[in-house]
């Protein structure tokens, strides 16, 4: 996911990110409006939380580069905030001091608002903030937007909120859903092609429906077990798919001892979930769950999650049961779906994947 302007670029938040993101989130000045600065903490959870919102909604906040130079500068994005009691799309930014006046913020939150509008189907876009903070709701304004209202908040005091509504642009919706089955959730669709997941069957899949598949990870970091507990280590690997190993998956997912749901682009398989039909216990086993490398960030993998979640309902389970990859990306998707460590981790499973974390997501 990357939104180019003028003169910067918008990508997805990673970890590496922390130091020049503390940088500006704990500087007094910056953080005025806010209770108070970020701790180290704070900051690291800024960018899990994130994480989160992609996997969960397929956006969040957007790390902002210079194009120029490559420096971090800041954040821009959509998240789904609580405004007055409502879960509303908000367009926030912040911005590294040195670059104020400059018209960053406005830049970059002009690219997210017309982004938001081609990519989803909601209809109106807010910003909030301190009433006190008025080059926030004045770049609002720079962007099109209007008053809309002013309300007591314990956090602020008093909120001001800027909004857009669509019909006021002339925008129509990104892609009207023919079903519900193809109803993108949260408001969200992939601009130009319907994605859509269907029931793995001989009219949609064959063994050679992934030779094309983009299986490729970047991996970072991983979570290892420290003194008793899980940590974020750096472990820098690359993750991919011979033609022979595709074949393989294609094979396993395709048979009678899985339930497999696909994603389909244009009747390319993008993505997929294959679940073990025969239950373990009180538990449906997610044993392979994949997103093509350039269909990331999407929302496609919430989708087939949610699949999985119905299908484990339908078949008597309690919950899913994933043998987790332990990749930051990964654990940070798994957790926004609502899923946590297994207290009691299936045995066999876990030793045949020592370095997997052993995950259950409730589905009642």
């Amino acid at each position: 996911m990357m939104i180019e302007t003028e003169r910067l670029l918008l990508w997805e938040y990673t970890m590496d990110d922390f130091d020049a993101l503390y940088e500006i989130m704990s500087d007094a000045e910056t953080m005025q409006h806010y209770p108070a600065p970020f701790d180290e903490a704070r900051t690291r959870r800024w960018i899990e939380w994130n994480l989160e919102n992609y996997a969960q909604y397929g956006f969040g906040l957007w790390a902002l580069v210079l194009k120029e130079t490559g420096e971090f500068i800041g954040d821009c994005g959509i998240t789904i905030q609580n405004i007055d009691g409502d879960k509303l799309p908000e367009i926030g930014y912040h911005i590294h001091k040195k670059y104020w006046r400059r018209g960053f913020a406005k830049e970059a939150a002009k690219a997210v608002r017309d982004w938001a509008f081609e990519n989803t189907d909601y209809p109106s876009l807010y910003s909030y903030c301190k009433y006190t903070n008025k080059a926030s709701y004045k770049t609002a304004e720079a962007i099109g937007m209007h008053f809309d209202k002013e309300y007591p908040d314990e956090a602020n005091r008093i909120t001001h909120v800027s909004v857009i509504h669509r019909a006021e642009t002339g925008r129509k919706p990104a892609i009207a859903a023919k079903n519900t089955e193809q109803m993108p959730l949260h408001g969200h669709t992939d601009g130009k092609n319907m994605i859509r997941i269907e029931l793995l069957s001989e009219t949609n899949f064959c063994l050679g429906s992934l030779d094309l598949y983009n299986r490729k990870q970047d991996v970072n970091k991983v979570y290892r077990r420290i003194d008793g507990e899980y940590a974020l280590v750096e472990c820098k690997y690359t993750e991919d798919w011979d033609l022979n190993k595709k074949r393989s998956v294609a094979k396993k997912i395709c048979s009678d001892e899985y339930i497999t749901y696909i994603a389909l682009e244009n009747d390319k398989v993008v993505g997929f979930i294959g679940l073990l039909r025969k239950l373990s216990g009180q538990y449906m086993v997610l044993d392979m769950m994949q997103v093509s490398s350039e269909c990331r960030g999407q929302g496609i993998g919430r989708r087939l999650f949610e699949a999985g979640k119905e299908e484990a309902r339908k078949s008597g389970a309690q919950a899913l049961y994933i043998s987790a990859c332990s990749s930051e990306e990964t654990i940070a998707f798994y957790r926004a779906m609502g899923s946590e460590l297994a207290s009691n981790p299936i045995k066999e499973i876990a030793e045949e994947e020592p370095f997997d974390l052993q995950m259950i997501c409730p589905v009642r």
